[in-house]
């Protein structure tokens, strides 16, 4: 079974030596792991950071999708360094120390899982602000920032428990010669395990999460476009009403930009999980090679998607813009300024 690092670190199943790994895999991963992987990961802890100090001062405190943003900051910054340490570190290497080994085999089920929780974060925080949008009463009493808090716990829950079997799936063995290298382990290559928990894996993390959200970000698109006409007619004398409605609707955008762009970055794993999953199911033969260099560039496009999410904060939300220039600059906000909701 491939889980999400698997192409980014490993030959874990294979038993060819470090220096028998095929040229264009050893190119692939050195361009990708140790020349944009470290840019762009220096990148997004930068805006990551940002993201952090604007989302937990007081201004911005009291509201549920800030919360959620916040919580997605956390994650993106855990597997973006992970990922980055992974990036230079190999079972297939044996010159490397034992708690290397230990690193790669505990690494990897933690950047699943911080991936995971970023996915689902995702798809909560949608839910939130298409019921926020479409009903906007209704969404001022469920839409709270105790009840992000109870739901991004259960989110976290959620996923450690789905994920904790990777947790089991490798083991750190010693050669005759004395060097060390990972494997599977005899619960992992259990067939009813690989066929089982990978489409469980797979139904639960990229396809109903990508379904769901499809429909609601086109759901909010078609609210966005809806709301846009009805701004349209409104009179002059409304125009504190206008200012605020488009405010909102920036923050709407902002968000379906964050899903389009979500979406963008994990549909080649998605499409990459599928067709390894159906060589799998008809015990075709597997491009091992390929698969492992498509991984890379998949993983890297994850990597991209973590990394531009205080860019997309912002460019859309002026209300970030205010907060970046009350922390660093001292400069007042305008007391017409409505809340972030």
């Amino acid at each position: 079974m491939v889980n999400l690092t698997d192409a980014l670190n490993k030959d874990y199943n294979s038993s060819m030596p470090f220096s028998e790994i095929p040229e264009s895999l050893e190119t692939t991963r050195y361009v990708v792991q140790k020349i944009l992987v470290p840019f762009i990961t220096a990148i997004g802890l930068l805006g990551n950071s940002l993201n952090i100090l604007v989302l937990r001062h007081p201004f911005m405190k009291g509201v549920s999708t800030n919360f959620y943003l916040f919580i997605m900051c956390i994650v993106d910054m855990t597997y973006l360094i992970l990922t980055l340490c992974l990036s230079f570190k190999h079972c297939s290497d044996t010159n490397q120390s034992i708690s290397s080994f230990y690193f790669i085999v505990y690494a990897r089920p933690l950047t699943d899982l911080a991936g995971n929780i970023a996915v689902w974060i995702t798809v909560v925080f949608t839910i939130e602000r298409y019921i926020g949008v479409k009903h906007p009463l209704k969404g001022r009493i469920w839409c709270t920032v105790k009840k992000a808090k109870v739901i991004s716990l259960l989110t976290f829950l959620f996923c450690l428990g789905n994920t904790l079997p990777e947790f089991f799936e490798m083991e750190i063995i010693k050669n005759q010669n004395g060097d060390h290298r990972c494997q599977y382990t005899t619960f992992s290559q259990n067939s009813s395990y690989q066929i089982g928990y990978y489409w469980w894996f797979v139904t639960i993390f990229t396809f109903i999460p990508c379904c769901v959200l499809f429909i609601c970000n086109s759901l909010l698109i078609k609210t966005l476009l809806e709301a846009k006409r009805k701004r349209q007619t409104l009179v002059p004398s409304d125009r504190a009403r206008k200012k605020r409605k488009l405010e909102q609707h920036k923050v709407t955008l902002m968000l379906v930009t964050i899903v389009i762009i979500f979406l963008l970055c994990q549909l080649p794993w998605t499409t990459l999980l599928l067709y390894r999953t159906y060589l799998s199911a008809h015990d075709l033969p597997e491009p091992i090679n390929d698969i492992r260099i498509a991984g890379n560039i998949c993983n890297l496009l994850v990597q991209l998607n973590a990394s531009v999410n205080f860019y997309l904060y912002s460019f859309f939300s002026r209300r970030f813009r205010k907060t970046i220039c009350k922390i660093f600059c001292s400069h007042q906000f305008d007391p017409e300024f409505s809340a972030l909701s």
